[in-house]
């Protein structure tokens, strides 16, 4: 018993990322919401490039939104399969979002964003907007969004096969109406 609780435990260190959390903290307590199935919240947050991104922006695409920071290894790990992503699907209705949480201001996370050679939008997440999509435990939390901006899926961590599984869900999100 004792051994397969210290298996599941590691499996879930391996695949779900990085936490600020303190070991010691109890996480039942947090509350989180299933959100699949329900729209993206309303948001208008600061880009790193310039300007800002509203959930409006993304409506008729198909919207990878990761929340990230960049203290998080596994978060930097997935820089380039999220630049792979944005080239592959150029031209099509598709767009990847990178929304930084727990980072500092904008003066800290632009070098950042330079520094780790990210091609897709990055936006300064806040409270509001995590609550909106239902909390975040940990980093990376992934949303894929279909076009009419309704949650379609919510990948915790970097579990093995997720940016196959991520290409799946796109192909079959672009051929919906």
């Amino acid at each position: 018993m004792k051994r397969a609780a210290l298996i599941s435990a590691l499996l879930l260190i391996a695949t779900a990322g990085c936490t600020n959390q303190p070991a010691a903290v109890d996480t039942t307590q947090k509350t989180l919401v299933a959100r699949e199935g329900k729209q993206i919240p309303q948001f208008d947050l600061a880009n790193v490039a310039g300007g800002s991104i509203k959930n409006s922006d993304l409506k008729g695409k198909v919207t990878v939104i990761d929340f990230w920071a960049t203290w998080c290894e596994p978060c930097q790990v997935e820089i380039p399969k999220y630049n792979e992503l944005r080239q592959k699907y150029a031209g099509k209705d598709v767009e990847i979002v990178g929304v930084t949480i727990e980072s500092g201001s904008l003066e800290d996370i632009k070098p950042k964003v330079e520094e780790f050679q990210m091609e897709y939008p990055v936006v300064v997440g806040n409270d509001k907007v995590v609550e909106g999509f239902g909390g975040i435990i940990g980093y990376p939390t992934t949303f894929i969004v279909s076009k009419d901006g309704t949650i379609y899926k919510k990948i915790l961590g970097s579990p093995p096969g997720k940016q196959e599984q991520m290409e799946k869900d796109i192909d079959a999100l672009l051929v919906e109406h």
